[in-house]
């Protein structure tokens, strides 16, 4: 097994805690934000304005059930992970920016989730989904700080963070795009498309100038895999008049599985891999 994917011996209980609330959170943060995709993807507005789930019932409630299990495991992983975390600031350092961003992203959704149901603001729509996103990069990053990095690392490659944001920005707007059609508007969809054009560019940039590093290789491929799909369903979807559930479902959750993608190759980016493989 390789070295890198091992915590040091020496790692506290912990430590080892704070790690697996990483793997843990990011499955749960993924299925929330799944659920909630699902649910305004199948909801439509009556002609009084109220919103109707196209989903049968007991699908809806067991869709429903889910995302508050999930939401309030992650709460508590959170908690855990800003507890752990405080305590162990000195031999992990390191971890205490993805805790922060983790603690965040469950703050803000925990504060606009009573605002969601009948999705009445689309401010909330897009925030639910920025978040969501963003919790499920962060939970991805202290998992993989506390997998590979016994010990401070250095700062993030400027453009890595810059086509973080712009993945951020790009999720807003996809987002944004489908709060605004269900209403009539579509006009946000043009800025989605033209994002995704310098999201592709910037993600490829990266992938391209990490394909020859073995240690990157399979990441790489992943990601480059992740990429191809998302852009044929981009591309899918513009010819198409009325769009499938499942195509739009997919094309949202692989957005966020390209933000954790990113993130660790974020985090790999300044290893010296060639003496650990």
């Amino acid at each position: 097994m390789r070295s890198d994917l091992l915590l040091p011996t020496t790692a506290s209980p912990s430590i080892r805690v704070l790690r697996a609330i990483g793997t843990f959170g990011s499955i749960l943060a993924l299925t929330i934000l799944g659920a909630s995709i699902l649910l305004r993807l199948t909801t439509v507005f009556g002609a009084d304005g109220g919103a109707l789930s196209q989903l049968p019932s007991d699908v809806e409630n067991a869709i429903r059930m889910v995302h508050r299990l999930s939401a309030s495991n992650v709460g508590i992983l959170a908690l855990v992970a800003a507890v752990l975390g405080w305590k162990n600031r000195s031999a992990v350092p390191h971890a205490m920016k993805p805790i922060m961003w983790i603690i965040a992203a469950t703050v803000l959704l925990a504060v606009i989730g009573p605002l969601t149901p009948g999705y009445r603001f689309s401010a909330v729509t897009i925030a639910n989904v920025v978040a969501g996103t963003v919790l499920v990069a962060a939970c991805w990053w202290l998992r993989e700080t506390l997998v590979v990095t016994p010990g401070p690392v250095a700062a993030w490659d400027s453009m890595l963070s810059l086509t973080l944001v712009v993945v951020a920005v790009h999720v807003g707007l996809g987002a944004a795009a489908s709060a605004y059609a269900v209403r009539g508007a579509h006009w946000v969809a043009f800025l989605h498309t033209g994002s995704a054009m310098l999201t592709t560019l910037l993600l490829a940039s990266i992938l391209w100038d990490r394909r020859l590093r073995p240690a990157m290789s399979v990441r790489v491929r992943v990601m480059a895999g992740l990429l191809g799909l998302q852009l044929a369903l981009g591309m899918v979807s513009l010819w198409m008049e009325v769009r499938p559930v499942a195509l739009g479902f997919v094309h949202a959750m692989v957005s966020a599985l390209l933000a954790a993608g990113l993130v660790s190759i974020a985090v790999r980016d300044n290893l010296d891999y060639q003496n650990k493989e």
